[in-house]
């Protein structure tokens, strides 16, 4: 028993550090794509996971989350070492028209939870041409674990994608009212968000893990 629960705790690891290392390369892999090298001379444009594991937001939170899980169930979170980039240099022209600096940070931005979505996608269509597979299982929790990354990351509050995502649709006044208040209830909102999304948050996952799969099997 001990053995598999040690196991299942080493499959996961493994398939969230694969996860989030592909998160984080796709935000340098877009902010290079629009002109920033900011990523590539810090040697981030890479899936080698140890140049995107963060201690402690990689390590010793899920850690710390995983302890308190097995006392109030609440969802283990992790996250890669932030991707760096400069938005003054985001300066691709799309149709002979350069991107705004806020439309340019979002596409940076969403990158990332969409390279999940992707990851899911494609272990999901594996999963619909083998359904007796013996992996089966192990991939079905790859996908729920993408998509739990590209729901979360999308929840427009910092330090998650979505805030930035949000801001390019804000206008200035909007933007200036919600940076304000952030400023004041960013982690505050954070930590609650962490304990009480877990059943909605569990609840989108299995919907769109079902429906996923539906299509795949039937459609493609």
């Amino acid at each position: 028993m001990t053995d598999n629960v040690i196991l299942n705790f080493i499959f996961v690891g493994i398939m969230l550090i694969f996860s989030l290392t592909v998160h984080e390369f796709s935000h340098v892999l877009m902010a290079r794509f629009l002109g920033d090298l900011t990523g590539k001379r810090m040697g981030r444009l890479t899936l080698d996971p140890l140049k995107h594991i963060d201690f402690f937001w990689t390590v010793m939170f899920p850690i710390i989350m995983l302890i308190i899980s097995s006392v109030v169930p609440i969802p283990v979170f992790a996250a890669g070492k932030p991707a760096p980039y400069n938005p003054k240099f985001l300066k691709r022209n799309f149709f002979g028209n350069p991107l705004s600096r806020k439309t340019a940070v979002s596409l940076v931005a969403v990158s990332g939870p969409v390279s999940n979505l992707i990851l899911a996608f494609l272990t999901a269509f594996i999963v619909s041409r083998n359904l007796n597979s013996d992996s089966s299982l192990l991939l079905h929790s790859f996908i729920s674990l993408n998509i739990s990354l590209f729901l979360f990351n999308l929840i427009p509050i910092p330090p998650l994608d979505g805030e930035k995502v949000l801001l390019a649709f804000l206008s200035k006044k909007a933007t200036y009212y919600y940076i304000i208040f952030l400023n004041k209830f960013s982690w505050t909102l954070f930590i609650l968000l962490i304990f009480l999304a877990s059943g909605p948050l569990k609840y989108a996952v299995d919907i769109i893990h079902f429906r996923l799969l539906k299509i795949l099997i039937w459609y493609i």
